[in-house]
């Protein structure tokens, strides 16, 4: 038959068992902000143009890249083509010739960087083969995002610019517009730069196309070109993780007794509720074992 230090033994014991059911099971914490390398992005050209035929009620997109580059990466090329289906008998279309066509990026501990460098070069549209749409002696943009520092966007303007083969001064506040009978028009936007604080663009030229060459089987052609494109992206923290850690030892306030928590709860202003069902469990459980000891008591008193 259990004595009476034995029962205290179980109750002390289902009551600490109580209390670390009550007790969270793990708590999320954040772990420190890990840096990010940042990243570049330079093209020396590209094409987005729609090409409407004369023997078929069709448009066929051209898009085309040249000396597309992410970070870290160099390449340096002189000549775009692009086949277009129905134009020149399936002949590749030159579409970007070029002396030199070099784009560059760059990350290193310093930040990120990117460059594009474009000489002597002339733009075509399917169709006008003979025609210069765009021609350009020299040309570069660059857009820079230092580790500390505010990043930065430039563009050098061409030395020598023609259009449709007529020279033309670029605006820096609004587009140069070039209209050419029998031939279509072509505006050219110079210097477009967007900067923030950890991101820099920009873009040298931005030509807008509609034409109607009526050569080659060609009846129009629409569409951007864009020359000499920079952006970047500076080096900097990536966003919080989330992890979780083991739950702790209980402390010696969640030893502490029904009396003394809820006057430490009260004192705190903190929310009773966790206590409240801990607390209840062991009562419950502390009380069930007075009671069968009780009656075991009792029981041994009428033998006698």
């Amino acid at each position: 038959m259990p004595s009476r230090s034995s029962v205290r033994a179980v109750a002390a014991s289902l009551a600490a068992s109580a209390l670390a059911v009550s007790l969270p099971a793990a708590a999320a914490h954040a772990t420190g902000p890990t840096p990010s390398a940042g990243s570049a992005r330079a093209v020396t050209a590209e094409v987005d143009l729609d090409v409407s035929l004369l023997d078929k009620a069709v448009h066929i997109p051209v898009e085309a890249t040249l000396n597309k580059v992410q970070t870290p990466a160099q390449r340096d090329a002189s000549m775009l083509t692009a086949a277009v289906d129905g134009v020149d008998r399936g002949r590749p279309v030159t579409l970007v010739k070029a002396d030199v066509g070099r784009s560059v990026t760059r990350v290193d501990e310093h930040g990120t960087f990117a460059s594009v460098t474009l000489a002597d070069a002339d733009l075509h549209a399917p169709g006008l083969p003979a025609t210069t749409l765009l021609g350009l002696q020299a040309l570069s943009a660059e857009a820079t995002c230092p580790v500390d520092g505010q990043p930065s966007a430039k563009v050098t303007s061409p030395l020598k610019l023609t259009v449709l083969g007529r020279p033309v001064t670029v605006g820096l506040n609004s587009p140069s517009r070039v209209t050419v009978p029998a031939v279509g028009t072509v505006e050219v936007e110079f210097s477009k730069k967007t900067v923030t604080s950890a991101t820099a663009a920009a873009s040298a030229l931005e030509v807008s196309v509609d034409v109607n060459p009526l050569n080659l089987n060609v009846a129009r052609v629409t569409g951007r070109v864009t020359v000499a494109s920079v952006s970047c992206e500076k080096p900097g923290p990536s966003p919080v993780v989330q992890t979780s850690k083991a739950a702790q030892k209980p402390t010696a306030a969640d030893l502490q007794g029904p009396a003394e928590q809820a006057g430490a709860l009260a004192a705190t202003g903190s929310s009773g509720t966790g206590f409240m069902a801990g607390g209840a469990v062991t009562l419950l459980v502390t009380g069930g074992a007075v009671v069968w000891a009780s009656r075991r008591r009792r029981g041994r008193a009428r033998h006698r």
